[in-house]
């Protein structure tokens, strides 16, 4: 098995070989501060991560427009140089399902409701200390089966951590972090807070964050939080994650298109207790390393994003050997009504060539957010599989009284399994249909269709609405409950 200390040496010294040779192409100043928000273009956006919000402008009376900003900054002495920032967020959602788990799962005829809130508190004493504490409170209400693992977690920590900020100069950090964190980096494909569902994502550990101009290199080592809707939710004492994470901006290749490159290797370490939770019948322990980058630019009116992985390591007395690649390319006709922007992505991920083997091929997906690139429905992983999905955009409102942006997409997903030996997994992780039983090696697993209003009334409130129907292929049709599904979902969100 690879030498952990071995693998962290060797990404440190990877991403260090790429600042050296990217220092030639990106500029070694620090560049202009743009203008401070509240001045001239309003408040900034609020963000999926709260805690990447910066109100320390609002230190100065006259930015403040917004009706929130005197509790986003509260002075605590005479300077304000120790000062606390308050905030939260409500959101409500309705999920109907007709066919659940193609007519197998639990049915709800009315449908079910989802409540979430958080609330947080974000301390700055000077400017080299932090502490940031976020609760959270998420119900379910009328659905048939009781709460999903991700439905409930009544009252609990949602973050907890301290920061300590370590300046070389004025264009360059050092952020040590320490506690209960939200994660989330790139496209979130690999590594996300989940915001999708009610209770979210979290990692109990540490953080190390070097910031430099144009760069930020992240090395992180932390354990995934169970949710238990009845006690404190506890760390996974039987998994480890950690990892490397590079992220470059490139402001001269393609100047404008927000050009940004990214490097990682994460190593994600599970006994075989923790095996148990998602694959009892398998319950054997693995170390799967993962090696990876991402692409990504918008030369107006293009856009592309490119990120292909490969992962080695151990599973039980099996060596892991399995890769995935993502891309995605659109164009926004600019000058058009609506400015329609026409996108097709690509997904694929391994799977197993034998798996009465102990060597195994089947992607690992790691955190993910995987509803946003294999259908909302959320029946499809990104293990074993194969999709193509073209859609389109519609903006159909901008800067409006009552509505900020409203916004028109729909995607359309064609699945197939990569491997036919293989079982088809859900976003989870979790076996969908395993794949005995199917003789006619079926890879066409079905295909799904997406529509999603969203609607952002202003910086606070924003709402959505989508409806998606997935249709069955002859893998699915073959090997079990077949019914196609449909889910209809209506959310209203206000964030301050």
């Amino acid at each position: 098995m690879l030498s952990k200390t071995y693998l962290v040496a060797s990404l440190i010294a990877l991403c260090a070989s790429v600042h050296t040779f990217a220092q030639t192409t990106a500029p070694t100043t620090a560049p202009a501060l743009s203008p401070k928000p509240g001045t001239g273009g309003g408040p900034p956006a609020y963000t999926v991560v709260s805690y990447n919000e910066n109100y320390s402008y609002l230190r100065d009376p006259a930015n403040r427009s917004d009706f929130f900003d005197p509790i986003k900054f509260m002075p605590l002495d005479r300077d304000g140089d120790i000062w606390l920032s308050l905030g939260g967020q409500f959101r409500e959602r309705y999920e109907y399902f007709n066919n659940n788990n193609f007519g197998a799962g639990p049915q709800t005829e009315d449908g079910y409701y989802l409540h979430r809130f958080f609330a947080h508190a974000d301390l700055h004493v000077g400017p080299y200390f932090r502490a940031y504490v976020e609760g959270i409170s998420a119900m379910m209400d009328h659905r048939n089966g009781g709460p999903r693992a991700t439905d409930s977690d009544t009252f609990d920590l949602g973050q907890g951590f301290v920061d300590f900020i370590l300046p070389f100069d004025q264009s360059h950090s050092l952020t040590f972090r320490a506690g209960r964190q939200d994660l989330l980096y790139g496209a979130q494909r690999l590594i996300s807070p989940l915001d999708w569902v009610n209770t979210r994502r979290t990692f109990d550990g540490v953080k190390l964050s070097l910031a430099m101009p144009n760069n930020t290199l992240d090395a992180f080592l932390v354990r995934p939080v169970i949710v238990n809707d009845t006690h404190p939710d506890p760390d996974d004492a039987h998994s480890y994650f950690g990892g490397v994470y590079d992220t470059w901006k490139l402001p001269q290749f393609m100047p404008g298109a927000d050009t940004t490159l990214e490097l990682y290797g994460l190593t994600l370490d599970k006994s075989s207790r923790a095996a148990l939770a998602t694959s009892p019948a398998v319950a054997v322990g693995s170390d799967t390393y993962t090696f990876g980058g991402r692409f990504s630019a918008n030369p107006k009116p293009w856009d592309f994003d490119i990120e292909p992985d490969y992962q080695l390591g151990r599973s039980g007395t099996g060596a892991i050997r399995a890769w995935s690649i993502a891309m995605e390319g659109g164009y926004t006709f600019l000058q058009a009504p609506l400015t329609p922007r026409a996108n097709l992505g690509f997904d694929a991920a391994s799977g197993d060539k034998n798996p009465k083997k102990p060597d195994k091929q089947t992607f690992n997906q790691l955190f993910p957010l995987g509803h946003a690139y294999f259908g909302y429905i959320d029946v499809i992983g990104r293990q074993n599989i194969v999709d193509l999905h073209p859609g389109f955009e519609l903006l159909l409102l901008k800067d409006r009284d009552f509505a900020k942006k409203l916004s028109l997409r729909t995607d359309y997903h064609l699945f197939w399994r990569e491997n036919t030996n293989d079982a088809v997994y859900t976003a989870a992780g979790t076996v969908l249909r395993a794949s005995a039983g199917n003789v006619n090696h079926d890879q066409k697993i079905g295909d799904e269709l997406d529509l999603l209003l969203n609607w952002q009334v202003d910086r606070h409130l924003s709402a959505y609405v989508g409806y998606s129907r997935f249709f069955v292929g002859d893998f699915i049709r073959h090997t079990g409950a077949h019914a196609d599904i449909d889910f209809a979902y209506a959310a209203v969100q206000y964030t301050f």
